[in-house]
């Protein structure tokens, strides 16, 4: 048998394995002496395999030809997506590959969809605290207003936006509905989703300027990630438009305080913010261990309150403190508590995930 028929199973085998357990991410390491293969399980890097330097670039390059990247390019970073049929999988999944070129050789990740084997869900089944679905459905049902949601990377927020999308579709059949994704990571029925790259001609900026002259009821913005960007899903948001987008923040006070930071006016933000979604997810204690996630959540509505502190230009830490003033408020860590007094997680996974209580 041949090293690339030797990768080709091993290959396999790894896509299939990570199916299985229900893994977000694949990573193919190059050290020194060899490579290691790690699946990220809940949340958690797990060490799976040890290849020698041979074998490690072989199945690199097998995921690369599966990608349809140039085998020949070592020396670039490249991206693109792979097919593969799993047993406990009854449809192909679409998964995310991108390598770069390290001192020890590529290195290679693939991220999988989160619904592997799952159909998509609704807002109801996504096991949010009650007031986390309780300011998601009061935002499909308004017809105006930027929603915000952040989160660390692997936090559940395009689940939850994909969830909200489809909510708002099966509320208002033929409302038209334009998601702008870097990538697009499942088809939505009803939703036209576009793929846009933050370094390739059809940028996040073209496009929404385009897109704004398409006649769109519902936006979806996968990341703001710079000042042009934010003015423009402010604009948006202002004309009337229902607006979805994503931000690199902690919680629901520092995102709105990111918006200042990135030039976005104190009565743009007033006039256009219907609120903020914060969001973790958190490992389920089991007997033997931890096994599946749950989301915990903070939902911060827009109001008087914030409009006034926005006015003044308050920072995240006061923001933050009007928000946790508000009677039936729940911070992300009050969320999480909930599921500890419950038996559902523990309090060393909460800290894992928020950092330990001060």
């Amino acid at each position: 048998m041949t090293v690339m028929a030797d990768a080709r199973q091993l290959v396999e085998d790894l896509l299939d394995l990570a199916a299985r357990r229900g893994a977000s991410d694949i990573h193919l390491e190059p050290t020194a002496d060899g490579y290691d293969v790690r699946l990220r399980v809940d949340g958690v890097l797990e060490s799976v395999a040890r290849h020698d330097p041979s074998t490690g670039r072989s199945l690199v390059t097998r995921l690369m030809v599966l990608g349809q990247l140039l085998t020949y390019r070592i020396d670039v970073p490249q991206e693109g997506r792979i097919k593969f049929v799993a047993a406990t999988v009854d449809r192909p999944v679409e998964a995310r590959l991108a390598v770069i070129p390290t001192t020890h050789g590529l290195r290679a990740a693939v991220r999988l969809p989160a619904d592997v084997g799952d159909i998509p869900k609704g807002l109801s089944d996504l096991a949010l605290p009650p007031p986390a679905t309780e300011g998601l459905l009061a935002f499909a049902g308004t017809d105006s207003g930027m929603l915000v949601v952040t989160g660390p990377a692997g936090s559940g927020k395009t689940t939850t936006i994909y969830a909200l999308l489809q909510e708002i579709v099966t509320r208002q059949p033929g409302v038209s509905v334009i998601a702008l994704e870097d990538p697009v990571e499942r088809n939505l029925p009803g939703v036209t989703q576009i793929e846009v790259s933050p370094f390739g001609e059809l940028t996040y900026e073209k496009a929404l300027r385009s897109i704004l002259r398409q006649d769109p009821q519902v936006l979806m913005l996968g990341e703001i990630r710079d000042p042009a960007v934010a003015s423009l899903a402010i604009q948006a948001a202002l004309s009337g438009h229902r607006l979805v987008c994503t931000l690199h923040a902690a919680s629901p006070g520092s995102a709105v305080a990111r918006l200042l930071e990135m030039g976005v006016e104190p009565y743009q933000i007033t006039s256009s913010l219907f609120g903020v979604l914060a969001q973790r997810l958190v490992r389920k204690r089991t007997s033997e261990g931890y096994h599946g996630r749950l989301p915990i959540a903070e939902f911060a509505r827009a109001g008087p309150d914030l409009g006034a502190a926005l006015l003044r230009r308050a920072d995240a830490n006061e923001l933050a403190r009007i928000l946790g003033d508000r009677p039936q408020h729940q911070s992300l860590r009050q969320a999480a508590q909930h599921l500890v007094a419950n038996g559902i997680t523990d309090a060393g996974e909460v800290d894992r995930v928020l950092g330990a209580a001060t």
